[in-house]
């Protein structure tokens, strides 16, 4: 099934690179007066981030949702944006995470892409996560200052989406997100487009509910619940611009999906068909100009998938905030090769 992911989120990819490059051809501008873009600058930025993703399988009515969470870190990292796109690296510091020991260890490896050509954007994303708690504290626990913890549970992620912005011209994500623009005015613009994704929530010890709250669970023997879901979406994103040097920016997307889930305990697997929203959110604050940015910005989703025997949606979210600071060093002449990469892949851009 994964396989069959990679090969659709390539034949995605390779439509929308087509189809800008085409509208590319045509030199179609942005507005200047509405933001600034710097192409002949490398954007560098130091930053710190907090990823998060978690479950949460509904119970029978009258008992409280199991909800299970990462205990990831905050990172601190450093990056860089040519043209439209970004590279980041981070990693984890003792000093600054002390204090999460008692929910458990989280080893993660988190993938997030976020690229933003002019008339669209998309996200590319691979995460996998080992180790979870449930939250509140007591959850699970004879104690009601623990937190039950599962260090052999597992989460992958793997999703492609991507939208159209009908008012490029006037609004960008990018000086949230790339740290390479300047909004001057205000502007806001629909968004259509779609996307796919495929999860996997698993353990080879033990079913994923706890064997003493079996009873609040329509289906509590399953070491298994996997989904893959695709459909079309619509939002609005709007960016308020003010005091010449400050915005705010928000976007927020419905997606339609079709759900197809599975959930298995090595003997019996139950199947689900089902079609519930998703939602896909985009934020950002901060300064932005010609020489230095620092901003906050969030991007992330959440899915509703129906497992068989539930009557409610069980619920995965996923998403990012960073605090960033970056500065914009101006080039003499493009980077060979590079550039003619990136604008091999997403067009000339202006």
């Amino acid at each position: 099934m994964i396989n069959k992911i990679i090969r659709l989120i390539v034949i995605l990819f390779i439509a929308i690179k087509i189809f800008n490059s085409s509208a590319y051809s045509q030199k179609l501008l942005h507005d200047t007066t509405y933001y600034t873009t710097y192409r002949d600058a490398i954007t560098v930025r130091v930053y710190s981030i907090k990823d998060y993703i978690g479950f949460r399988f509904p119970a029978m009515s009258g008992a409280p949702d199991l909800k299970y969470r990462a205990n990831a870190n905050y990172n601190i990292g450093l990056g860089a944006t040519y043209l439209n796109t970004n590279l980041n690296l981070s990693a984890g510091f003792g000093f600054i995470n002390k204090g999460n020991d008692d929910k458990g260890n989280t080893k993660s490896l988190d993938i997030q892409l976020h690229f933003f050509p002019r008339k669209w954007f998309g996200d590319l994303t691979y995460v996998h996560y080992k180790g979870f708690y449930a939250s509140p504290e007591g959850y699970a626990e004879p104690a009601a200052n623990t937190y039950y913890y599962r260090p052999d549970i597992k989460t992958d992620v793997l999703g492609f989406d991507a939208y159209r912005n009908l008012n490029y011209r006037k609004l960008s994500f990018r000086s949230a997100f790339n740290q390479n623009e300047w909004i001057h005015k205000s502007a806001g613009s629909f968004l259509f487009g779609g996307g796919i994704y495929y999860q996997t929530v698993y353990s080879n010890d033990s079913s994923l509910i706890p064997s003493k709250l079996a009873q609040n669970f329509a289906n509590a023997n399953f070491k298994k619940f996997h989904y893959i879901n695709f459909g079309p979406g619509i939002g609005y994103a709007y960016t308020l611009a003010f005091a010449k040097h400050y915005f705010i920016l928000g976007s927020a997307i419905i997606n339609g999906n079709i759900n197809f889930a599975m959930d298995e305990n090595g003997l019996i697997t139950n199947k689900k068909t089902s079609f519930e929203p998703a939602g896909i959110f985009k934020g950002g604050i901060g300064y932005n100009g010609n020489v230095w940015n620092v901003n906050i910005d969030w991007a992330g989703d959440m899915v509703f998938v129906k497992q068989a025997g539930f009557s409610k949606a069980s619920i995965f979210p996923t998403g990012a905030v960073r605090l960033m600071v970056s500065k914009q060093i101006m080039l003499k002449k493009p980077i060979p090769v590079i550039s003619n990469i990136i604008n091999g892949i997403f067009g000339t851009d202006d």
